[in-house]
């Protein structure tokens, strides 16, 4: 249901969706394969240290856990109520939780809105407004955060710690994104999934998000914007970067939405784009670039010019850049227009057959303490405002020495508070480093083509913050 401006309640209790102190599992269950084993078994598995109370009327014990008959029944406080009965028996599920003083509702249940119970779903929504208990859902998969040891939902695995905060409408895509993190070390703050989007919106966790501490970048995935000036007042008012996908813009794909989240998208994709602009939301057009941008803007700081300094031993790996940095409408400038002292500088860090124009070439057989000096170089240069190295293996050099000698010279220099992105083009031993890099606080990409549309959404970040 549409609301104009987040609402104070809600961003408040939202800290009891992510770190609550007590949990009441309505619809637990003693089978494994159902959703209410599935929600207690994660949150002992990945080390919750708050109370679990399933309730369940039909026994005594789930899972080693005393047993609720109804939620009402629980003699102490419950902060968080996860729901996951039938739909029919939600309405009377939600009158004891507001009986009982729950302080927010998670509904996973599906079959309200996105299967024509339109009225159901806006009903329970209109109780939970007027009880002023916030509802997420329902029709999802769950949330958690790997700082709180918080996994809750029907979700195998936590993130990695780090910067970015998912708030997604499809399960499906956040759990492909938490198989990301846990292959290639995409760090999240915390992870959301809205569904249906009957109560709690977008710009309120949002808002919630840019209070975190553990938030760098908010990643938003979007099927349905029924909000879209609250929306665009959250963005505004956030001191953080917020990036976006919207899909199910094509006639299958505006169907397939309605199908899965109840998402109505009655406009054209012009006046999406109006709004992230307006806004000042990045837009991405993929899942990758949108992954790639966030865990950018979560580590790096944005830079409002256009002096970057590529520096690699692969002529190619730089030849790639720069036709893309020309598709993004961001060329390359030569290193004499940057600053000229700079080519002469890192001529000292290269054989005399490399090249020092913009991308640097330091040769195919630059050494670790080459690409240290070179890289410093470009890096203390008051002129420079992001440095860019790229790698490739060759048999004489040790991609791994070179990402421990970046991560060295990051750290060192980290005070001049200067963004550095780094491509590893290769096998398993650039695979490794990209995971050591992203470790160590620096945004690492496989391809120059991803590398780059990071460093775009930072200049991009840059001239949004310039204007406001």
């Amino acid at each position: 249901m549409r609301i104009e401006q987040s609402r104070p309640y809600v961003i408040d209790r939202l800290k009891y969706a992510l770190n609550p102190q007590s949990i009441a599992v309505v619809g637990s269950s003693r089978l494994d394969g159902k959703v209410g084993f599935k929600v207690i078994e994660g949150l002992q598995k990945w080390g919750y240290q708050g109370k679990i109370f399933p309730v369940n009327p039909r026994a005594q014990k789930v899972q080693n856990l005393p047993a609720y008959r109804t939620i009402k029944d629980i003699e102490e406080d419950v902060d968080l109520a996860f729901v996951a009965v039938p739909a029919h028996v939600v309405k009377s599920v939600l009158e004891d939780c507001a009986t009982k003083g729950v302080k927010i509702v998670v509904i996973s249940t599906s079959a309200f809105k996105e299967i024509g119970r339109e009225q159901l779903q806006d009903e329970l929504t209109q109780f939970c407004r007027d009880h002023q208990m916030p509802l997420i859902g329902p029709n999802l998969v769950g949330m958690g955060s790997p700082y709180f040891h918080f996994n809750c939902g029907f979700i195998p695995y936590l993130p990695v710690p780090g910067p970015v905060a998912m708030i997604s409408q499809s399960g499906a895509n956040f759990l492909a994104a938490l198989g990301t993190s846990q292959e290639d070390h995409l760090g999240m703050s915390f992870f959301v999934g809205l569904g249906n989007k009957a109560d709690v919106d977008f710009c309120e966790f949002i808002d919630y998000a840019n209070q975190d501490p553990n938030t760098g970048s908010i990643a938003v995935y979007i099927e349905g914007l029924d909000s879209p000036e609250a929306f665009k007042k959250s963005v505004q008012n956030s001191h953080k970067p917020v990036v976006v996908i919207k899909v199910g813009g094509s006639p299958i794909g505006k169907k397939a939405a309605f199908a899965h989240t109840a998402s109505e998208n009655p406009h054209d994709d012009d006046f999406y784009q109006q709004i992230f602009d307006e806004a000042g939301a990045i837009r991405a057009q993929t899942w990758q670039e949108f992954l790639d941008v966030s865990l950018a803007l979560g580590l790096m700081p944005p830079i409002q010019r256009d002096h970057i300094v590529m520096i690699t031993n692969g002529g190619g790996s730089g030849l790639l850049s720069a036709d893309h940095f020309e598709r993004k409408g961001l060329p390359l400038h030569e290193l004499s227009e940057i600053s000229p002292a700079l080519a002469m500088r890192i001529r000292n860090y290269m054989p005399m057959f490399g090249s020092p124009l913009n991308p640097v070439d330091i040769s195919g057989t630059a050494t670790p303490v080459q690409y240290k000096g070179a890289v410093s170089q470009a890096l203390r240069d008051p002129n420079v405002d992001l440095v860019y190295v790229s790698i490739c293996p060759t048999a004489v050099t040790d991609v791994n020495q070179v990402a421990d000698e970046i991560i060295a010279v990051y750290d060192k220099n980290k005070k001049l508070n200067k963004p550095v992105i780094m491509e590893c083009q290769g096998g398993k031993e650039c695979h490794d480093i990209i995971l050591k890099l992203r470790d160590h606080g620096i945004p690492a990409y496989p391809t120059a083509e991803q590398a780059v549309n990071a460093i775009v959404a930072l200049h991009k970040y840059g001239n949004i913050l310039a204007k406001r």
